[in-house]
């Protein structure tokens, strides 16, 4: 697993251990996950910053703990946490721009350094900015604006075809209950026609 390079490690005692207890390297901070619900949604992967912990002993290569923090966490290591709220950033709404394929991570990098986080922020960049973030900024731009437009548009197509398919399994479905009943009823005819035979005729 890569951790964020957003997580600067302390040293601290776990609260209420003795003094003799040894401290631990603590730190807390904003990992990117996958929000799949959004993902499906926008047919694109988009990402939401969930507050992580990171736990180790010094000298220990093993004890790394890296899991999403909890309220537990937090009364643990009280100064920890304290310094993560002191320099917390903003999170990332949408998809980060390094994980955008048509640039590099030195370009993301540079973009990010221009407070453009997310592919969403380089699409609404204002004419005012945009020459100033990099030389090709107009043409990464329009580059972001057209890629959210086909993600958006692709997953309304899969929304589409889902529900086309859902339509024709209920109509395959009724289609399969209306042979069904008619044979029944087929049946029941055939039954009531031997019966009829078998009946012996009054004499005229």
């Amino acid at each position: 697993m890569q951790l964020s390079d957003d997580f600067p490690m302390m040293l601290e005692r776990e609260a209420g251990m003795p003094d003799n207890c040894p401290q631990v390297a603590v730190a807390f901070g904003l990992y990117p996950m996958l929000d799949r619900k959004k993902t499906e949604t926008e047919g694109r992967e988009v990402y939401k910053d969930v507050e992580f912990v990171k736990i180790a002993v010094p000298g220990d290569r093993n004890s790394l703990f890296f899991q999403p923090a909890e309220n537990t966490h937090r009364k643990r290591f009280p100064r920890a946490y304290e310094a993560y709220k002191q320099r917390e950033t903003v999170p990332v709404n949408g998809t980060p721009i390094e994980n955008w394929p048509p640039v590099s991570r030195s370009v993301a990098l540079n973009l990010r350094t221009a407070h453009i986080h997310t592919v969403e922020d380089l699409s609404e960049v204002h004419d005012g900015h945009i020459d100033k973030i990099c030389s090709n900024g107009r043409e990464l731009r329009e580059k972001a604006k057209a890629w959210l437009a086909n993600a958006k548009n692709g997953a309304a197509a899969v929304q589409l075809a889902a529900e086309k398919q859902a339509l024709q399994d209920q109509l395959a479905a009724m289609q399969a209950q209306i042979v069904a009943l008619s044979g029944v009823q087929s049946g029941e005819g055939a039954d009531d026609a031997a019966v009829a035979a078998r009946k012996p005729r009054k004499a005229s």
